[in-house]
């Protein structure tokens, strides 16, 4: 088998986190948990970048909420995995992205 070899896609990761949401919003009864991601500006170019990629190679059928139909509604979509660890102020993790190596077709016509 091939060895591993990581290379980012972005300069720095992504930072994620989970928490309870405070009670000064009127629908944390509604919605308890919040999530944040954190996006150094030197990364948001090359995080871009990876989702085009990702929306060309790794595409698959997943559910979402549509809200004009108050339904589940199946779409094309990706997944963004992370690790991550449990703290003092809730979930957190970082988000490493594999850097996609571009394919002949991903040359620019100029």
């Amino acid at each position: 088998m091939p060895e591993f070899k990581f290379k980012p896609a972005t300069p720095y990761p992504i930072k994620y986190s989970t928490n309870e949401r405070s009670q000064e919003f009127e629908d944390t009864e509604k919605y308890p948990k919040g999530m944040s991601l954190f996006i150094p500006v030197e990364s948001v170019p090359g995080f871009c970048d990876h989702l085009m990629k990702l929306v060309d190679t790794k595409t698959t059928k997943g559910k979402v909420w549509d809200f004009s139909k108050n339904d589940e509604v199946e779409v094309e979509g990706i997944y963004i995995n992370a690790k991550g660890k449990e703290g003092k102020y809730g979930d957190f993790g970082n988000i490493n992205l594999n850097f996609i190596e571009p394919t002949a077709g991903d040359d620019m016509p100029f």
